[in-house]
């Protein structure tokens, strides 16, 4: 076998190697920055994006938190939720379409950012009850700047303030193309 580069992260020559598996116990992966990760515009797959992420990082043993910020009509079950529930992952979501509402689920959130310490926060569609004026944006902000360093925290949205876009560390702009006709029946497991 190749030798293995002390400056690779993850060795080249034996692609197996992971930061966290046993080869890397005597030396572990260097600490990273917890990131913001911004997925926001008026295109599908937010979050599916958000969540995409937060279920590799529970497959990789991380903790993992997701909070949704929109309402789902009462009685209706996603696949979103469905799949959280199937993994155990913990799931908070608002429970009033409401300014009060709004505020008591930011409440639990940042009580989150401060005590959770590294994995990943999924804050599903904050960004909209800040464009709302729901909770303003630098609050957020201030929140985020108290985190954890080894906390990655995801926001979704459709749109984003410039102040979040200053801190985050990612940002992707899903853009509609094309749309499924208004008034089409939404399909299990792709749309709900």
């Amino acid at each position: 076998t190749m030798p293995k580069d002390p400056n690779e992260e993850f060795p080249r020559s034996d692609p197996a190697v992971t930061p966290d598996g046993p080869e890397q116990q005597e030396d572990p992966a260097p600490k990273r920055k917890g990131m913001v990760v911004i997925y926001h515009g008026d295109g599908a797959g937010k979050e599916t994006a958000a969540l995409g992420v937060l279920f590799r990082a529970h497959g990789r043993g991380l903790p993992v938190r997701h909070m949704r910020f929109r309402v789902i009509e009462p009685g209706k079950t996603t696949g979103d939720d469905l799949a959280l529930v199937k993994l155990n992952v913990a799931s908070d979501v608002i429970t009033d379409a409401s300014q009060a509402g709004a505020h008591q689920l930011w409440r639990v959130a940042n009580l989150h950012l401060t005590i959770i310490q590294k994995g990943v926060l999924v804050l599903d569609g904050l960004l909209d009850t800040i464009s709302m004026g729901w909770i303003p944006a630098c609050a957020v902000v201030e929140s985020l700047s108290l985190k954890s360093q080894q906390l990655h925290v995801i926001i979704t949205g459709e749109s984003a303030p410039t102040e979040l876009l200053e801190v985050a560390d990612l940002v992707s702009h899903m853009r509609a193309i094309k749309k499924r006709p208004t008034g089409a029946t939404a399909i299990a497991g792709i749309d709900f």
